[in-house]
């Protein structure tokens, strides 16, 4: 909390090793730059120092990693303090009193260190950020003597160094309240001094420099488990801790990591399954991105003074873009079992269009299926992408997703993949980068292959456009109902297409989706709505 009379302002915390170093660091600090991905790429801290004295040049890391390794010095006979670790694997809040009523100051990440000044009825007393605070005690684990290290002081002990930091808006609505963006928990993973003028740039990874999850190459036969199983296991074994989120849990019999590391050898089984990884605060989430895609968005963003931007980028990528994915695998016994996911764009018609295909065992035509789907998805999902740099804003982070307004054909949700906060002398910017989501953009209610012989021969059928399952017909006029403003694909409707009587042009996906134009006569489709979106009119 802030002073009400206090000026609205934008601060950067920095925590080496669970102190608060800002003090040591503020005269030196050019900026704070965090990077917040959604999947595949892990998240990244730099922090750019002046260094005109050649300070950290000559001495670097130094005053930081003492300011780190105790407040004050400690002598021989001094108590050792009482360590905890969290061990909660969605973390821990930190409050300003023992209780779950009072004010949180912030997050402490899965494996954060905290040293203790002393615990009561469930509670753990400690220093946050240089504020007097309390954690749950349920969700600490208590080290041993010895079993943990802050690092030394010498600058050939750095690398693992773990670095944390807040940026934290004070004041901004003039109430005394403040917003907090926890960027998480970070280990030092390189240096990099240049000029003129000299400057150091610290960066920190997510990703852990000192775990062998990225830098021991491993050759191993799991035998007998399954997705959620191979990510557990990897996470235990590297000091860190697993959130499976996927509905989908592939089986393995057996599959083989040959001279790959762990964390290269999941991020290609997710791939494979469909399957989104990312690595945050020492946990390794595995989840599927179509969840978060149908999330509410967070904000709509206009075009004009009324969208709040400092500058905007839209882009098209119809680069390697398919309009059907195909699933296909051959047993032992010779029995095929295959299944195919089509685009909204997809058009039997038409010769320009790609499949893609893709070898993979599955074990039963609704796996392919789903399979299929998300390959799919994974292979179109940056047709249409679009970033955006607004003043600082905490709430913006990577897996959100947002409503684009007023932008033409860029209309429509969309879900952030990046975000970037960044704050210098100049104050706070967020940038965020976008790609639309693909929500109603996959179906596979068309030309579905079921299982078939190994010689090719289906035991099921493509049932072409399907019009005699739909109650509609190529020449209806029809209307969107009350409250339809989207297209199959996500994109908005302009206002006048739901108030404007349309004709259907082609029946598609077993009569669920209707292709429309303003015409029967002219070559210019309106869009592609659901069945159940419209009504007949006279």
């Amino acid at each position: 909390m802030s002073d009400i009379n206090t000026a609205r302002r934008t601060d950067a915390e920095i925590i080496i090793s669970g102190v608060n170093v800002t003090d040591s660091v503020k005269k030196y600090l050019i900026s704070l730059t965090y990077t917040d991905n959604e999947a595949d790429e892990t998240d990244d801290l730099q922090i750019q120092l002046a260094d005109r004295d050649s300070i950290w040049l000559e001495k670097w890391l130094s005053p930081v990693i003492s300011a780190a390794a105790a407040t004050k010095s400690r002598t021989e006979s001094e108590k050792e303090p009482t360590q905890y670790k969290v061990t909660a694997k969605s973390g821990a809040y930190a409050r300003s009193r023992a209780g779950t009523q009072y004010y949180v100051y912030g997050s402490l990440a899965y494996g954060t260190i905290i040293t203790a000044k002393s615990e009561s009825g469930g509670w753990v007393n400690f220093t946050y950020s240089g504020k007097n605070a309390y954690v749950q005690a349920s969700c600490l684990t208590k080290l041993s003597s010895g079993s943990s290290s802050a690092g030394s002081a010498d600058g050939s002990a750095t690398k693992g160094l773990r670095i944390g930091a807040v940026i934290v808006r004070q004041n901004w609505r003039s109430d005394g309240k403040d917003d907090t963006l926890e960027c998480g928990q970070f280990e030092l993973d390189s240096i990099t001094a240049q000029g003129p003028p000299s400057t150091i740039t610290i960066k920190g990874t997510s990703l852990p420099y000192n775990s062998t999850v990225r830098q021991t190459l491993k050759s191993k036969s799991w035998e007998e488990y399954n997705l959620s199983g191979i990510a557990n296991e990897i996470a235990n074994k590297n000091g860190m801790t697993c959130m499976f989120l996927s509905a989908s849990n592939p089986e393995y019999t057996r599959v083989e990591q040959y001279r790959t590391s762990d964390i290269a050898f999941l991020e290609k089984l997710c791939h494979d399954a469909g399957c989104s990884l990312k690595v945050s605060n020492n946990i390794i989430i595995v989840f599927d991105q179509a969840e978060y895609e149908a999330k509410a968005p967070i904000k709509t963003i206009s075009k004009g003074k009324s969208g709040g931007y400092v500058k905007y980028k839209l882009s098209t990528d119809e680069n390697d873009m398919y309009t059907s994915c195909r699933v296909s695998y051959t047993n032992s016994k010779g029995k095929t079992i295959s299944a195919t996911a089509y685009s909204d764009t997809y058009d039997k018609d038409s010769k320009t269009n790609q499949c893609l295909e893709v070898k993979q065992k599955v074990s039963s035509e609704s796996e392919a299926k789903a399979l299929a789907e998300k390959m799919l998805r994974l292979h179109n999902k940056y047709e249409l992408t679009a970033s955006f740099t607004f003043p600082g804003d905490p709430a913006l982070v990577a897996g959100c997703t947002v409503l684009l307004s007023g932008w033409g054909p860029w209309n429509g949700k969309y879900i952030i993949t990046q975000a970037k906060h960044k704050v210098d002398g100049s104050g706070y910017t967020t940038q965020i980068n976008l790609r639309m989501v693909l929500t109603g953009g996959v179906s596979s209610g068309t030309g579905t292959d079921s299982s078939s012989d190994a010689n090719g021969g289906s035991t099921g059928n493509d049932s072409g456009n399907g019009e005699g399952a739909s109650e509609y017909k190529v020449g209806d006029r029809v209307m969107c109902n009350s409250g339809v403003h989207t297209f199959v694909n996500g994109k908005r409707m302009q206002a006048w297409v739901p108030t404007k009587v349309l004709y259907v042009r082609r029946v598609e996906k077993d009569g669920d989706v209707l292709l429309l134009s303003t015409s029967m006569d002219i070559d210019e489709y309106t869009g592609r709505v659901y069945a159940s979106d419209v009504h007949k009119v006279g």
